[in-house]
């Protein structure tokens, strides 16, 4: 007698399966809605037919998505939660809201994504492309940009409090609304950038580089002649340079 094969499970490498199944929408739809992908390896299925895709309101908390082919794909209010997108190919993806706190994006060839409105707490993008990336209105608490690659990098109102940014490259940015509280952005290049409603208060310096900056419209905190010196080279308002003066006990007269 023939055994029968046995059931397949959810995480097999065959996206294959019944009409309704997951894998199997990925597999042969370009627009899909409220699809659950929680835990799968959709790999498989991206591999079949790579060509941009639309989700909406799906899941991908803890998938598998490393070194999937993903260009062009459109995401609106989905959660991926914890994803692994590490290597994986993001390039001119669209982010519309949702939640993608925790996921990996480790070495990931992200140029020309666009993220707004997503809560990208506690993410990882080391090593990642992000010439011409942008975050608009992003909630970044926790992320770690370290290492990335490209330039061209734009974020505007995002909260990058206590955010890994060392070494970050924004020379040349204009930056509005950033929060930049408590985060370490040893050795970062803010050469000949403007940073406007910014707040860098309690942010860690130590090597930064602010030549030709424009400081006038950042919050920077209490300047004490110490964290006075972090910004050397770049431009101050009167008020801030009263408060360094103050610092030192002189007394501004008009």
């Amino acid at each position: 007698m023939t055994q029968a094969p046995p059931p397949s499970s959810r995480h097999d490498t065959d996206p294959a399966g019944p009409p309704g199944d997951p894998l199997t929408l990925l597999a042969t739809e370009t627009n899909l809605t409220g699809v659950d992908f929680t835990g799968l390896d959709l790999r498989p299925a991206l591999r079949r037919a790579p060509r941009p895709r639309t989700f909406t309101r799906c899941t991908f908390t803890e998938a598998n998505l490393r070194s999937a082919h993903l260009a062009d794909a459109v995401f609106t209010d989905c959660t991926a939660l914890a994803a692994d997108f590490t290597g994986a190919l993001l390039d001119q993806t669209r982010w519309h809201g949702g939640s993608a706190a925790g996921a990996n994006f480790t070495d990931a060839d992200c140029g020309d994504l666009v993220c707004e409105g997503a809560d990208l707490a506690n993410t990882k993008w080391g090593g990642a492309l992000l010439a011409d990336a942008s975050f608009t209105g992003c909630r970044m608490i926790g992320a770690r940009l370290t290492r990335h690659r490209g330039l061209g990098l734009q974020l505007t109102r995002c909260n990058l409090a206590v955010a890994n940014l060392n070494g970050l490259s924004l020379r040349g940015a204009h930056l509005t609304g950033i929060r930049f509280t408590e985060a370490d952005l040893g050795g970062a290049d803010f050469r000949d950038s403007t940073l406007e409603d910014c707040r860098l208060a309690d942010a860690n310096l130590r090597a930064a580089d602010f030549t030709g900056a424009d400081l006038r419209g950042a919050d920077l905190g209490e300047l004490t002649l110490a964290t006075a010196a972090q910004f050397r080279g770049a431009a101050i308002s009167p008020s801030q340079a009263a408060q360094i003066c103050a610092a030192l006990g002189l007394n501004v007269i008009d």
